[in-house]
């Protein structure tokens, strides 16, 4: 693990994480959370607690979103499930990854403009990275994390080689992390340490 990256336990990057969601920024602000899926699941559940609890919320609202549930639920509110069920179920790909990579775009930028709002955690990349759109729409969490809002990613990955590769465990699902996201140098990047 690199210097850059910091190996903390999973209480210490919570309150990293309490800490940085409560004070003020004005910068572009990006975090990420590197685990295996063994380790990241219990984080996960938990800090997803707190953010219900709103245990984070003293500047303003941060909403945590499960990117495969909430993308679908956005789908179903905006009445494009039915066509992506059938667009998928007619194996039109193309057109599905189109309909798929909208709903991403309007459901986080949506999230993150909602007034009161100041911040995301965003998990469960999966969905995006089945239909080949992880590289290109989830560098939109760049563009959104700005003028005091901020953006927690919890990626399933490891990094080597100066990389992080998400799906790190499955060498066939196994991608590259848009590095554009990775503040390596902010101190924002935690890897949970077992």
């Amino acid at each position: 693990m690199t210097e850059s990256i910091r190996q903390l336990s999973p209480d210490q990057i919570l309150k990293e994480l309490s800490r940085l969601f409560m004070q003020e920024a004005h910068d572009r602000q990006v975090y990420c959370v590197i685990a295996t899926y063994a380790l990241l699941r219990p984080f996960q559940k938990r800090l997803q607690e707190e953010i219900a609890k709103g245990s984070f919320n003293q500047l303003g609202r941060v909403e945590y979103l499960s990117l495969g549930r909430d993308i679908v639920a956005s789908m179903k509110a905006g009445g494009d499930y039915e066509r992506a069920t059938q667009l998928a179920d007619q194996n039109r790909t193309e057109e599905f990854r189109k309909l798929l990579s909208k709903t991403f775009r309007n459901l986080i930028t949506s999230r993150i403009e909602a007034k009161g709002t100041i911040g995301l955690v965003l998990a469960d990349f999966e969905l995006l990275y089945a239909y080949d759109l992880g590289e290109n729409d989830i560098s939109l969490i760049r563009q959104v994390a700005i003028n005091g809002k901020r953006v927690c990613l919890l990626v399933p990955g490891a990094m080597q080689d100066g990389r992080l590769w998400i799906f790190d465990e499955d060498p066939e699902s196994r991608q590259e992390f848009p590095p554009a996201l990775i503040f390596k140098d902010s101190g924002w990047v935690f890897s949970i340490q077992s």
